[in-house]
């Protein structure tokens, strides 16, 4: 089972520096790479789920027009890409809120699906699945099943679907998936892990896995981007390394498996079967 994501943001969003404020003021470079990805799904006849921001549909409705249009999942990644650990249960709710609203009155379909940005989900967050469920959220794809930056849900155990229990809801869980390399475990499947890892180690840890799960963004396609300043080597190296090669690693990436949508997936499981998890 191999699922292909896109988190749709402008290339500024993963950044922590950067302020709302300031948004207006930043080269808009969404489109620049969207229609050439979408076309080369349409090829391989591929449908994805693109975890969008309530703020790009705003912004840039056509974006989610074009991308439900194709007969993609349109799936949610909050309104304003602020990590759900450093919110709390009542502006976690508002804010999903007003994400679910706008996405599902330009897409006209219900949002089963939702990733927290940076997958900030974490231990202390658990209150998350409660909000998500009684929000109408079937999937989530936020567990980053190890330690990470941001996030990272370490005593969540192997990445693989997951029926999560919590406080009399439950959530379908999708989570990130590791492989070893050099007996640590490592993410390979999205963002700067797929730019980083050469494309036949990619397609062995892949090959080891039953299960895979992706995310990528479109700013991970683009080398031409602005680049922010930053002091700490290891934070620019994550941020801009092998942005020259990734599209052309995606094409790879892309014909050399079979995909599906996160929706596509949760309807063949079998959940009485998988890991059920009280948390």
């Amino acid at each position: 089972m191999n699922i292909l994501t896109f988190d749709i943001e402008e290339w500024w969003h993963y950044d922590i520096y950067s302020t709302e404020d300031k948004w207006d003021s930043y080269e808009p470079r969404i489109d620049l790479y969207l229609d050439k990805v979408l076309d080369a799904l349409d090829s391989e006849n591929i449908k994805a789920t693109c975890f969008c921001l309530g703020w790009i549909a705003r912004k840039y409705p056509g974006v989610i027009k074009r991308i439900a249009e194709r007969g993609h999942e349109i799936a949610c990644h909050t309104d304003r890409h602020i990590f759900v650990k450093d919110m709390n249960p009542e502006s976690f709710n508002e804010d999903l809120k007003n994400a679910l609203d706008i996405l599902e009155n330009i897409s006209g379909k219900k949002i089963k699906s939702f990733r927290a940005p940076s997958f900030t989900i974490t231990e202390n967050a658990k209150w998350a699945f409660e909000v998500l469920a009684n929000n109408g959220i079937e999937y989530d794809c936020s567990i980053f099943p190890t330690t990470r930056s941001y996030g990272g849900f370490p005593s969540f155990g192997k990445g693989k679907p997951t029926l999560i229990k919590h406080n009399g809801v439950e959530i379908k869980e999708f989570p990130i998936n590791t492989g070893k390399v050099l007996g640590k475990d490592f993410v390979f499947g999205g963002g700067g892990y797929f730019r980083l890892f050469p494309y036949w180690l990619i397609k062995l840890l892949m090959q080891q896995s039953d299960y895979n799960m992706t995310y990528l963004h479109m700013r991970d396609f683009d080398a031409e981007q602005h680049r922010f300043t930053y002091f700490d080597f290891e934070r620019k190296f994550k941020s801009y390394y092998g942005l020259k090669g990734t599209y052309s690693k995606f094409m790879q990436f892309v014909h050399d498996y079979k995909w599906i949508s996160v929706e596509e997936a949760g309807n063949q499981i079998d959940w009485e079967k998988v890991k059920q998890l009280d948390i």
